[in-house]
């Protein structure tokens, strides 16, 4: 019998945008732009900023992180009647983009049948498990630990029996998904682990920028999936020449600067697969470095999302916002 993948993904509940920042209150801080980053002090860095809002405190990783540990010690528990052979940490913790009180984590189990096992599981660990809901594929739920609540969903997928991936021993799995359109969206959870290890390496000062732009999208209630911000930085960092020293206000600005013009976006790589061996679609577009098909700018006929357009508009307001600060702050004036 082959393995499967066991994938968890959680984040903590019950957040609102009033929860993301926090601070003391300074004369300068009721002097706020309208169109700056929500909680930013008049005359504030930006790496000041990220560092005193974004970025997740080492408390709150703690409690994420006693989560993920909790869950995988049931999943390795005798209710669990199949042994496990590794554990990958996924999703923003694991890729280190975390937004403080945002996070949210994958972990990957190579286990044999699932579903009821599991929920067999959950109903005997001793944990405070709600709202259990079971779809063809998945078990979702809410776990209680230390009295913080986490939302789990669990997605068994197959192992593909691939540790050191190359465009040469994916060739295989790639033709597969373009001659299977049934098949693409399961092989693309399979190559999970090649999405996180893609963000993961990439450096401190892209990883801030990542969760300063996360940030951005959940206040002002933006619908760019996380993964694709993530991939949209990164991008913007290799078109400044990946330089192993970089401002966080120069990268911040080519980052926004590109989502002034979702008409004409294009981010792809050629790592794992050729795009041009694919059907690429129209811009805009940013394609899963690890899937083909997996473009996380969702469109519509004759264009862009409506939902874009008020993206576009606030990222215009954003980039006036940095490019006047950064100007002011190079003449001393911030």
């Amino acid at each position: 019998m082959g393995y499967l993948f066991l994938v968890f993904v959680f984040s903590c509940l019950s957040i609102t945008s009033a929860d993301l920042y926090h601070g003391p209150e300074t004369a300068d801080s009721h002097k706020v732009d309208k169109d700056d980053f929500v909680g930013r002090h008049h005359g504030e860095s930006l790496s000041k900023f990220i560092t005193r809002v974004v970025d997740p405190k080492k408390d709150y990783l703690l409690i994420c992180g006693k989560t993920i540990d909790k869950v995988a010690e049931l999943m390795r528990s005798k209710l669990v009647p199949h042994k496990v052979a590794a554990t990958i940490k996924g999703g923003s913790l694991g890729k280190g983009t975390a937004v403080k009180q945002m996070a949210d984590a994958d972990l990957l189990f190579p286990l044999g049948e699932i579903l009821k096992t599991l929920q067999s599981a959950l109903d005997r660990s001793g944990h405070k498990v709600t709202s259990i809901k079971k779809t063809p594929f998945t078990i979702q739920f809410l776990i209680s630990i230390d009295g913080v609540l986490q939302d789990v969903d669990l997605l068994p997928i197959v192992d593909l029996g691939i540790q050191h991936p190359t465009k040469e021993n994916l060739k295989t799995i790639y033709t597969e998904m373009k001659k299977n359109e049934n098949l693409r969206d399961y092989y693309m959870k399979c190559l999970s682990f090649l999405q996180v290890n893609f963000v993961k390496q990439q450096p401190p000062k892209v990883k801030s920028v990542i969760r300063l732009l996360k940030y951005w999208i959940k206040t002002k209630q933006h619908k760019l999936k996380s993964y694709g911000a993530e991939l949209l930085v990164i991008k913007a960092y290799e078109d400044l020449g990946s330089p192993s020293s970089i401002r966080e206000e120069d990268l911040a600005i080519n980052v926004f600067g590109k989502l002034t013009d979702l008409r004409s976006l294009k981010v792809s790589w050629n790592k794992y697969f050729d795009p041009k061996n694919f059907n690429v679609p129209s811009a805009p577009y940013i394609l899963d470095p690890a899937c083909p098909y997996h473009n996380l700018i969702r469109q519509k006929s004759g264009g862009i999302d409506d939902k874009y357009v008020y993206l576009e508009r606030d990222a215009k307001k954003i980039l006036n916002v940095l490019k006047d600060q950064d100007y002011r702050s190079k003449r001393g004036e911030l």
